[in-house]
């Protein structure tokens, strides 16, 4: 479970998230929604550490995270898996040398043992026969699919994955959304998915937390995201599922 309370992120003079707080819970996908421009991203690099928040906690199980030193945070940073928009794949790596570095990096594994883990991950992701092969070789659901195996190679508590399905077919973007959705529930992670996919909302959308101008304004699940009485959820879901479906006719 991740906790935040009243978080709060400037950039100068400019307020970009104010007074946030939600719960996150584990084994579910919680989804981070809005307009761009909305602070979503801005929202989980927090979270990570990737930016330093002025104001309110940021709770890993009880953990204050945004309270810690850099060397305090490093026991939680290693029980994070992190999925980035362009799968941040080491073009110059094989698929299996990708999804091996964290454990390079941060375990004391023996060979053996790590190809176990490198296999297991692999496989878990449907990439049978991919450890070979480079990401230049293997499509954009593929290597978002290796971002997935490497996330999850260090067995992580809290997995944070920004925009999956950026650049993939609608198709595509339902095998990675359900990929995201079974890991989550199978290793019970709990798991944060900063997205503007519609169709990822309504698949997997566990609880939804939908940011406004840098706030929290709606926070509800798949089902309830249809009939809120909230016209600026309103406005954003219309929207979202007209630009939807033209980019799937595009498609056809």
């Amino acid at each position: 479970m991740i906790e935040l309370r009243g978080v709060g992120k400037s950039f100068g003079d400019k307020r970009i998230l104010r007074n946030v707080s939600i719960v996150f819970e584990q084994g579910k996908t919680n989804l981070i929604i809005g307009q761009s421009g909305s602070g979503k991203t801005v929202l989980l690099k927090s979270i990570v550490g990737l930016h330093e928040v002025e104001e309110g906690e940021i709770l890993y199980d009880g953990r204050n995270f945004a309270g810690m030193n850099f060397w305090d945070r490093k026991e939680i940073r290693r029980e994070i898996g992190m999925v980035f928009q362009g799968g941040a794949l080491f073009d110059s790596a094989t698929v299996e040398e990708n999804v091996r570095y964290p454990l390079d990096m941060f375990t004391k594994m023996t060979k053996g043992e790590k190809q176990k883990r490198v296999d297991f991950c692999l496989n878990r992701v449907n990439l049978h026969d991919a450890n070979n092969l480079f990401p230049s070789e293997i499509s954009g659901g593929m290597q978002k699919r290796v971002a997935i195996a490497r996330a999850i190679s260090l067995n992580p508590r809290y997995l944070f994955c920004d925009e999956p399905n950026s650049g993939l077919d609608p198709q595509t973007s339902i095998v990675i959304d359900q990929l995201i959705s079974e890991i989550t529930k199978e290793f019970d992670i709990t798991t944060v998915v900063n997205t503007h996919d519609m169709n990822s909302v309504t698949e997997i959308g566990d609880k939804i937390l939908f940011l406004y101008q840098g706030e929290k304004c709606w926070v509800g699940s798949k089902n309830d995201i249809f009939n809120t009485q909230n016209q600026i959820v309103d406005n954003f879901v219309f929207a979202s599922k007209l630009m939807q479906r033209i980019k799937n006719k595009e498609n056809e």
